[in-house]
């Protein structure tokens, strides 16, 4: 039993920037966030026995928050980070039509599936979450934490409730929203074929 957490607000977040894989720090706001969910967690009892987290940094200090909270040490892992949103990144979406009108148009047709930007799509990042989720014992008994990405928590919900990937954005919590990932939907994730078509 995994739940999947997404970090704190940044400011990025607040101001409806594209953060992608830029390292971005948790916001004051960020910060109270996590402390409440620590504070959360901490009245809900000791239901997990481990913390993940991905490699940015934003996520990292969500983890060390509710680590101090919990009394357990995040461990870092690889394939969990954000989507890498290429030359978008660091820009809101009105200045990414701007600065790259070319690239910004096939975003606009092709959504998640768009490489234009030089970063990831949709599908890619979900295989990689997908795979590194696979790998954690957690996966296949157990209960872990483990805090990531909007994106990430996105894609891999819409992979387990069997719909396009497209349609992702109605499954990404808000910062520190918390999304379980029981049996059933590990092995959704464990059996998943690319959508077949989707």
């Amino acid at each position: 039993m995994l739940y999947l957490v997404r970090h704190g607000q940044t400011q990025y977040n607040a101001e409806r920037r594209i953060q992608g894989q830029l390292d971005t720090p948790l916001s004051d706001e960020g910060r109270r966030q996590a402390e409440l969910l620590a504070e959360r967690l901490k009245a809900e009892g000791p239901f997990v026995t481990k913390l993940y987290c991905s490699e940015l940094r934003r996520a990292g200090e969500t983890a060390r928050i509710v680590g101090r909270r919990l009394g357990l040490t995040p461990v870092s892992i690889e394939g969990i980070q954000e989507i890498n949103f290429g030359m978008f990144q660091g820009h809101t979406f009105e200045e990414s039509a701007r600065l790259y009108p070319e690239q910004y148009a096939d975003f606009l047709i092709h959504g998640c599936y768009s490489g234009a930007h030089g970063g990831e799509t949709g599908p890619q990042v979900l295989e990689r979450a997908r795979c590194a989720l696979m790998k954690l014992p957690e996966s296949r008994g157990g209960r872990a934490l483990v805090i990531c990405h909007g994106a990430v928590i996105g894609y891999l919900s819409a992979a387990v409730q069997g719909v396009p990937l497209s349609d992702s954005r109605q499954f990404i919590p808000d910062n520190t929203g918390v999304v379980p990932f029981d049996e059933a939907a590990m092995e959704k994730l464990r059996q998943y074929d690319g959508g077949q078509g989707i």
